[in-house]
């Protein structure tokens, strides 16, 4: 773990990135794309893939849908991944909340921009649309979450016991 003999001390940003890029956190990284990535796209395309609209937009964003999961949940560990003294204070707490929320904006906007925005820039608004724009940053939360648990437990199994 990226944990400085100094306690105060912030880890350094390669510390870190070894950290967000050990096995265990790159394979949890790429089932949660799996596994999210498959949630975005029946949310988002379902509609179209179940009704045989496919086109050539529809299976660009099914294919570029599970890369934002995973890079979410590298972000939430890298954010995560920073030095402490006790073993409490790796916990993820409302730090991470926070950050999580401002992931959620930024990447839920992007997500809707590019799987939305057509339909809202056309005005071809329905329920089903804006059910599909209120629930689209509940995902990268979650994931940002989970990504900030997945550093947690990683600095846990590699810290020494106290």
């Amino acid at each position: 773990m990226a944990i400085n003999s100094q306690a105060a001390q912030p880890a350094s940003w390669r510390a870190r990135l070894a950290v967000v890029l050990s096995g265990p956190v790159v394979r949890k990284s790429i089932m949660a794309a799996i596994l999210v990535g498959s949630l975005l796209i029946l949310l988002n395309q379902g509609d179209l893939l179940f009704s045989g609209q496919i086109t050539g937009r529809v299976i660009i964003k099914s294919l570029i849908t599970p890369l934002i999961p995973f890079c979410v949940t590298l972000l939430g560990a890298l954010l995560n991944s920073g030095s402490a003294a006790h073993r409490e204070d790796l916990r993820p707490g409302w730090a991470t909340v926070r950050r999580s929320l401002i992931i959620a904006v930024i990447v839920g906007s992007v997500i809707i921009i590019v799987n939305q925005g057509d339909l809202l820039m056309s005005g071809h608004v329905s329920p089903l649309l804006w059910f599909k724009i209120g629930i689209t940053p509940c995902v990268p939360f979650g994931v940002s979450l989970y990504g900030a648990y997945l550093a947690y437990r990683n600095a846990l199994a590699s810290q020494s016991p106290a």
